[in-house]
């Protein structure tokens, strides 16, 4: 029965059917095409395999019988090739599977006696059962034994490995000491070598030290020097020409176009000068650092008394590094009268090598030509040692009718050496405006007749006693 069985699966196997609702390149086509040719899935009659339709256990049932057959079929297909390999003949293999058949009919007849002789067959089956299970629990131990061989293979690399590993690590350790105590060489070194430059840095700060309180020495004692300066030029009113004299913080300037003297004890300045027919005496005062509170009383001519105030910010040690501002009023007595009031404030800063300067200020007068004003100012100043730079702008109302609304000054100066002597340039143009400031007595802005271009050449010498 089992060989017809097989004879039938083999039959149905061999034809390589295709389901009609299995579509072309389905995920499960390939599945279903190999169960179909090997028989365990044949479909329904109306030639469709009806994928999506579930299974019942008479459908479950017959595809396991058939799966189990087809099994059966390939474990007797491995037994014949095995027994052809190992030279049994064809008609040999026959007769043993007739034996074998006829064995599979006595089987019946001899489970019949082995029950009539109260034998059960199902004792013999558990023996077998347990057989079995010794056999596999043997085939396992097997099976551990061989992986305990290759694991304990895999243990002996592994060691061989370790002491390779061992070996390196003990060559990059005598390394690694022979590159410690190399630093540690090098580090000493670096640190004697530190040592000395520090002690030589230190000696040659010393030396640099001394040297530069020498040459500070030597700068006051040049400063402190009596020092005279002859000069001579022309200018907008003609020529002129005198002699400027300075020793430490005193100095006198004697000149057909001007006299000042000055004199410097501390934060009080006492001076003198004489300018255009206009004179004037001051002292200052200057009281803390960074922001000063000024003081100035003054004299000048035809009995004109006048006193002024001042907070001044300096460019070092004030509240913004770098800038410098002024904020001045004051009045004055002219005989005996108050009068010649004066607001003033003005502010600049270094713009790189250069010095800007922007003011306002506001003049009351007495007027017949002492005019009240308003006036803008700015000075633009590069304070070179060897060149000097200097242009200044004035644009001046009048508040009372002098007959013309205003006055505008633009002018510029430079200074170069020329060895042994010294040459200043100056040019601008006026349009009836004279003077430099607004609180000054001296050179205060005037509104004056004089319109056009002018310019001037002043030629200095100086000598040091």
């Amino acid at each position: 029965m089992r060989r017809v069985a097989l004879a039938t699966l083999l039959l149905a196997g061999s034809v390589k059917a295709q389901m009609a609702d299995v579509p072309p390149g389905h995920w499960a086509e390939g599945a279903v095409r190999a169960l179909l040719e090997k028989g365990v899935l044949t479909g329904f009659p109306d030639g469709t395999f009806r994928g999506n339709q579930a299974v019942n256990r008479y459908q479950a049932a017959v595809l396991l019988y058939r799966a189990y057959l087809t099994w059966t079929e390939e474990v007797l297909a491995r037994v014949r090739k095995a027994l052809e390999e190992a030279g049994a003949a064809p008609e040999r293999i026959a007769e043993l599977y007739g034996q074998v058949a006829d064995l599979l009919e006595m089987v019946p007849e001899v489970r019949r006696a082995l029950e009539d002789q109260g034998v059960r067959l199902e004792a013999m089956e558990k023996d077998l059962e347990e057989v079995r299970q010794a056999l596999l629990t043997a085939l396992e131990a097997q099976a551990a034994l061989k992986d305990l061989e290759a694991l304990e293979g895999a243990v002996d690399r592994l060691e061989k490995e370790l002491g390779a590993q061992k070996a390196a690590l003990a060559q990059m350790e005598v390394r690694v000491k022979a590159l410690e105590a190399a630093l540690a060489e090098l580090t000493q070194k670096v640190q004697e070598n530190e040592a000395a430059r520090v002690k030589d840095a230190q000696a040659t700060g010393k030396r640099v030290y001394a040297l530069e309180e020498k040459a500070k020495a030597l700068e006051e004692r040049v400063d402190s020097r009596a020092r005279a300066q002859v000069y001579t030029g022309v200018g907008e009113r003609g020529p002129f020409g005198g002699l400027a004299l300075g020793w430490e913080e005193a100095q006198v300037h004697l000149g057909t176009d001007r006299v000042e003297a000055s004199f410097q004890a501390g934060s009080v300045r006492v001076s003198y000068r004489s300018l255009e027919g206009r004179s004037e005496a001051t002292a200052r005062a200057g009281l803390f650092q960074g922001i000063r509170l000024v003081g100035e009383l003054g004299a000048g001519d035809g009995g004109y008394y006048f006193g002024a105030g001042y907070v001044e910010h300096e460019p070092k040690g004030g509240l913004l590094p770098g800038v410098h501002a002024r904020i001045g009023l004051g009045a004055g007595l002219v005989g005996g009268e108050p009068g010649r009031y004066f607001v003033e404030a003005q502010g600049g800063a270094l713009l790189g090598p250069v010095d800007l300067t922007l003011g306002y200020g506001r003049y009351f007068g007495l007027g017949s030509g002492d005019t009240p004003f308003s006036a803008l100012f700015a000075t633009l100043v590069y304070p070179g040692e060897g060149f000097f730079g200097e242009a200044r702008l004035a644009y001046a109302v009048p508040q009372e009718d002098i007959g013309r609304d205003r006055g505008l000054l633009v002018e510029g100066e430079v200074g170069f050496p020329l060895a042994p002597f010294r040459v200043s340039l100056q040019a601008g143009y006026r349009d009836g405006l004279w003077g430099r400031g607004v609180a000054s007595h001296v050179d205060r802005f005037r509104f004056t007749t004089a319109t056009g271009f002018y310019g001037g050449v002043r030629l200095s010498y100086e000598v040091r006693f």
